[in-house]
């Protein structure tokens, strides 16, 4: 009988994933056309409004827990107040089989639901323009006395303009 490290079998785990990863987007393709598959053997082109990110994804990543925890997970990791398309674009590694837009609402419902709810401590939403996406997401700790972001926290630069500049 062979032996199989643990090791063994999470790296074998992390590669079969991948592969489900790409199968499910590809059976998504073929969804999202809204044509009946006839010949299985006939390949179709694949199109994706998926964007390319240059997020590295962490490896302590807690890609089996829920929306929001993975959500937490990485407003904690960047340390920083972050958009919805900011989250969005830091899940983009680890949910290859959804576009940028669908990435956006599972985050807005989720962190909206959260912060609505009370369900996090000291989770705020922090207005920085009057435009509809003009919020971000961070902690009351990331605030200084007067209510302002605290500089190592802040989404954005200032310039001499005043005017800001999201990350």
């Amino acid at each position: 009988m062979s032996k199989i490290s643990l090791q063994d079998l999470l790296e074998e785990k992390t590669i079969l994933e991948k592969k489900l990863t790409i199968l499910n987007l590809m059976i998504d393709a073929y969804s999202d056309d809204n044509f009946n598959i006839v010949d299985f053997d006939s390949p179709i082109e694949f199109t994706s409004k998926m964007i390319e990110t240059k997020e590295v994804p962490y490896d302590d990543f807690p890609y089996h827990k829920k929306w929001l925890e993975q959500i937490l997970y990485l407003l904690d990791k960047k340390g920083r107040f972050l958009s919805n398309h900011e989250l969005a674009e830091s899940l983009m590694p680890y949910y290859h089989q959804y576009n940028i837009d669908r990435l956006k609402r599972k985050v807005s419902v989720n962190i909206s639901a959260a912060y609505k709810n009370e369900t996090v401590d000291g989770l705020i939403k922090f207005k920085i323009n009057n435009t509809p996406k003009g919020n971000v997401w961070g902690y009351k700790k990331w605030l200084n006395t007067d209510g302002k972001i605290i500089e190592k926290y802040r989404p954005f630069e200032t310039k001499e303009t005043s005017q800001m500049t999201i990350y």
